[in-house]
Parts: structure tokens; sequence; C-alpha cells
């Protein structure tokens, strides 16, 4: 699988021998509706996280004791859809056959299709966790019924939506309002909403997709969809964190357009949020 992978560059990350968390760049933009640019998200994170202290001070626990690897950035060639999507699928299930826990980062959020289609191949009773300015549901866009804009709504294709909640979506057609109201999908973004739903779900097994742009852009411009109203990052860690534990099964963080925000504030953003998901993973891994 390695030679799939680029620049393994993210501060303490270990050999792939024996890791049991794989971290790994899928950056893409072949169907931004808006900005494009998150193609080039994975060297702005990794750019970034030199300068990023590997202690949490939200979660109390350091890189430095967690069993991780960075695989680098998958080669996702620009304006082939369906090649990206296939190598997406082969690298990810070349991850987790090799018993690791999957979180890639990067790119639009089409590119968590078949990471989600993955975790279902192994779980059937998957429960999908869904954090985004928008609701990405719509049957399709401009024709395209799989693009950013839509991706989720081919996950429920195939999970159904009883098995999908989503939280902080405040932008979206009528007809996306609609499937939501129809199928009960969103929710506020409120600490006791998410556990609310967290601790309905049990022992299910878990997929946590996560859209930056769920934050407010004036904390996070670097994106191709900026969405005024959203929450803020403390509010977001903390609604990250009542995840610690639980029986997830993958995570990715996605939609950094890096040239958007020259100041590096975003992607500086991503790159502390992915300490704290791999932190959360190790916890779920361990079972506390």
């Amino acid at each position: 699988m390695s030679h799939e992978f680029i620049l393994p560059l993210f501060s303490g990350s270990r050999s792939p021998e024996g890791a049991k968390i794989a971290l790994f760049g899928a950056c893409w933009d072949g169907t931004s509706s808006f900005k494009a640019g998150s193609r080039f998200a994975g060297f702005a994170v990794r750019e970034a996280s030199f300068g990023m202290e590997e202690f949490s001070f939200y979660q109390q626990e350091s890189l430095l004791d967690i069993s991780f690897t960075d695989y680098g950035d998958l080669f996702l060639p620009p304006g082939q859809k369906e090649r990206v999507l296939s190598i997406v699928a082969s690298a990810v299930g070349k991850i987790r056959s090799k018993g690791q826990f999957p979180i890639a980062f990067g790119g639009e959020h089409l590119l968590a299709y078949p990471l989600i289609m993955s975790a279902h191949e192994q779980h059937r009773d998957l429960a999908v966790i869904h954090m985004d300015a928008h609701a990405d549901i719509r049957p399709d866009l401009w024709g395209d019924a799989l693009t950013h804009a839509t991706f989720l709504g081919r996950v429920a294709d195939n999970i159904g939506f009883e098995n999908i909640k989503q939280f902080g979506v405040r932008s979206g057609s009528r007809e996306e309002w609609e499937l939501a109201k129809r199928f009960d999908t969103m929710r506020p973004f409120t600490i006791s909403a998410i556990k609310s739903h967290i601790d309905s779900l049990g022992e299910r097994p878990i997929y946590l997709t996560l859209d930056m742009d769920v934050l407010d852009p004036g904390l996070y411009p670097g994106t191709g969809t900026p969405e005024p109203g959203g929450i803020s990052w403390e509010l977001l860690i903390e609604g990250l964190k009542l995840l610690r534990g639980k029986r997830l099964v993958g995570m990715d963080c996605l939609e950094l357009c890096p040239h958007y925000d020259p100041t590096g504030v975003s992607a500086q953003t991503m790159a502390k949020t992915l300490r704290e998901l791999i932190l959360i993973a190790d916890s779920a891994l361990k079972g506390k």
C-alpha cells in the first residue's frame, strides 16, 4: 500500500507497522461547486502541524503516547471522479484490513462517501454522525447525483436516513429541508442534543464525518463554501469529546481550502482538530 502515499510528515507519527490509528490525506476538489482548492489541504495541514503542541489541554493526553501513523496523501488525479472514489475506497479498505482505525482529512466532502461505505461493509448496523454547515442530502446538484453537496443522500440510499443524524446544518435547498424534516435527521449543535443522540445509539458502531465549515467562517475562512452563523471551535471540541470511549469505527475531517486564508489559521485549526480526533479514536479503541 505504501506506493499510493506520499509525504508522511504529521508530527508524532510512528511507523505503520503496529500502529492502531491510521491518518491519511484525501485531498481532491473535483466537484466543489463554489471555491475549489481543497486538493492542497494536505500540504497546508502538515506544515501547520509542525508548530502544534502534541499535548491536548482539552483531553489531557499527548500524541506521543498514542499508537498512530501518518501515511501521507493519496494520489488523487484531478478530474477523474470515479477513479478517485475507487482509490479512496481501496486505500481505506487496506487500512481496515490491517486492523487500523482510519482518519481521513483534507479534501471535499464527496470523499466521505467511499469512507463511510467502507465502514458500512464491515458494520451493517452503522450509525453516521454528520457535523456540517450544509445538509448534503439533495438528490442531485446540476444533474450530478454524486458530488460534495449530495454525498450524504447517496449514503442514505445505502444505509437509510434513519441511521443518520446531522448537527450544525444551517444551509441547504428547500428539497433538502423537506427531506430532513421527513426523516428527522437534523439536530442543533448543542452538547445536550449530541449527547442524547450518542446515548441513544448504545453499542452501535459510529462513523463521524466532519465538515470543518460547521465552524463560523470568521474563525475558519479557509473553506470552499463559507456559511455565516457557525459554531465556535471550543463548542466543536466539546461536542467531539462526547464520542470518547464510544464504539467509533472511522472518522474524517474535510473541507480545507488553504489559499482562502492567507493567515494559515484555518490549516492550523484543522491540524489541531485532527490532534483531538486522534486522541478520541484512541479512547474509543480503549473503550474509555
